[in-house]
């Protein structure tokens, strides 16, 4: 039985962002989502997460957007007390001090849970847990809440990573020509992005349990002054709630899950 997680990364990043990632999951195909402890959403998104429990939530560790939950770690904060951006993150990652990772992603971890978040697993905003140096830091933090966390393994080119894995293949579902083209409406170029979807699963057939990583929103002023990634995550809403989107889905033979409901038995190693 191959599985499929669709997972939305960036709840909690604005309320339109939330709005998208719920909406997407009520009327459409999303299992799963992760949830940044830091941002203007954040509050909304736990209140969400009670209201909607089919909905896997996990947390979205954050090392390169908006501030640090714990201001006494500072090798990771600029002059102004927020986090480098991931652009600045080459040029400083060196001076990053392994136990204030460790302590303040634990802090991001240890909120969301004193607010009642049943967390699923974690992962992190621009993959940054799965950055060479950061591997350890992540499988210590796995260790200790007992939380499996994402395999990244397929995007921004890392390389395979040997611990205990839920996900065998990680996938960006949308990042193709046609779905990111918003010079046309969804239903004049469905047909394409269908194609496009399409080829993308193809990607993903070595893999028993598969990720789809998605970024759905609806757009707000915090989103479009703070993310150059915007406008299109709307398109994103539109393919998650599309009956065709599905119906492919099933004709591929995947059962939807999310990492709370997974069943990692029968796995194949990629």
């Amino acid at each position: 039985m191959k599985q499929l997680i669709i997972n939305a990364d960036d709840f909690g990043y604005s309320a339109a962002v939330n709005a998208g990632i719920i909406h997407s999951h009520k009327e459409g195909i999303l299992t799963s989502a992760t949830l940044m402890a830091n941002m203007p959403g954040t509050l909304e998104a736990i209140k969400l997460a009670e209201m909607y429990p089919d909905l896997g939530v996990g947390c979205h560790l954050v090392l390169t957007m908006g501030q640090p939950l714990n201001k006494d770690c500072h090798s990771f904060q600029d002059e102004n007390g927020y986090f480098y951006k991931l652009s600045d993150y080459p040029k400083v990652r060196g001076k990053y001090s392994n136990q204030e990772i460790y302590t303040e992603w634990c802090g991001q971890i240890d909120y969301l849970l004193a607010c009642g978040v049943n967390l699923t697993h974690f992962d992190s905003h621009h993959h940054i847990h799965f950055y060479p140096e950061n591997r350890e830091i992540a499988l210590e933090i796995s260790q200790k809440y007992n939380l499996p966390f994402r395999n990244s393994y397929g995007t921004e080119h890392f390389e395979p990573f040997d611990f205990n894995r839920v996900n065998d293949l990680l996938l960006d579902m949308m990042n193709t020509t046609a779905i990111r083209d918003m010079s046309l409406p969804y239903t004049e170029n469905q047909d394409k992005c269908l194609e496009e979807l399409t080829e993308t699963f193809s990607r993903g057939n070595s893999a028993q349990i598969l990720e789809m990583m998605v970024h759905p929103a609806f757009v707000d002023e915090y989103l479009f002054s703070h993310s150059s990634f915007n406008i299109a995550r709307m398109r994103e809403v539109e393919i998650l709630t599309d009956p065709r989107v599905q119906q492919l889905i099933q004709e591929l033979g995947y059962t939807l899950v999310n990492y709370g409901t997974v069943n990692k038995k029968s796995r194949v190693s990629i």
